[in-house]
């Protein structure tokens, strides 16, 4: 039996800890709409970065892959052994944006927010920093239905979202969804799933990453 390549290991990794966020959180309560149906559709794609860093030059042949595959609406860059931390990694994901606006709009996720986060940070604490692509044509059309939808976020500045004196229309949309479903649920049943979710990732990256 081959040994198991250790960057193989953590892609696999990295990728399965993914897939528990989505199902588990944005899948089960909704908080993407057209998530499900998407991954149900094969409309969505994953890419591990497994190495400490990467540019976004790098990346562009995953990137034009994706942008040529029309089936591809929704894509995540999964970086788990980013160093930087969540101001330099919305950074990275902006360059990555650059790159690909006339295809996709890009957001970040980061796996930790503080006590107060407002309910976009707070829900988007990924297990891994990770960068989700949406195509731009794709986003359009959920736009135009009504109402408007979580995904509405990609053109929203987050301090403005959870400022005091947040814009409305769109921008009260999506922090009137989040913080119903929150309120609904509870902030400790949510943050229970994320814990334990980062309780894996610890656990399992803590005999991978050595290896590396």
């Amino acid at each position: 039996m081959s040994p198991i390549n250790p960057h193989e290991a953590l892609a696999c990794e990295a990728l399965r800890l993914h897939e528990r966020y989505h199902r588990e959180l944005i899948e089960r309560f909704s908080v993407c709409p057209w998530a499900k149906p998407a991954r149900a559709d094969g409309r969505t794609r994953a890419h591990v970065i497994v190495d400490a860093s990467c540019s976004p030059e790098e990346l562009m042949p995953v990137l034009a892959r994706w942008a040529a595959d029309r089936t591809v609406d929704v894509a995540f860059l999964i970086a788990p052994r980013f160093a930087g931390d969540a101001d330099a990694f919305a950074d990275w994901a902006v360059s990555i944006g650059d790159q690909q606006r006339e295809e996709f709009l890009t957001a970040p996720f980061y796996p930790s927010a503080p006590d107060s986060a407002g309910a976009i940070h707070f829900l988007r604490q990924t297990p891994d920093p990770t960068v989700q692509l949406v195509r731009r044509s794709r986003l359009e059309e959920i736009r135009a239905q009504d109402p408007p939808h979580y995904t509405d976020i990609f053109d929203l500045n987050l301090r403005e979202l959870e400022a005091e004196k947040a814009p409305r229309t769109v921008a009260a949309s999506v922090l009137t969804h989040n913080e119903r479903m929150i309120e609904r649920e509870g902030r400790p049943e949510i943050r229970a799933i994320l814990d334990d979710i980062r309780e894996d990732r610890d656990r399992t990256y803590a005999k991978l990453l050595p290896l590396l």
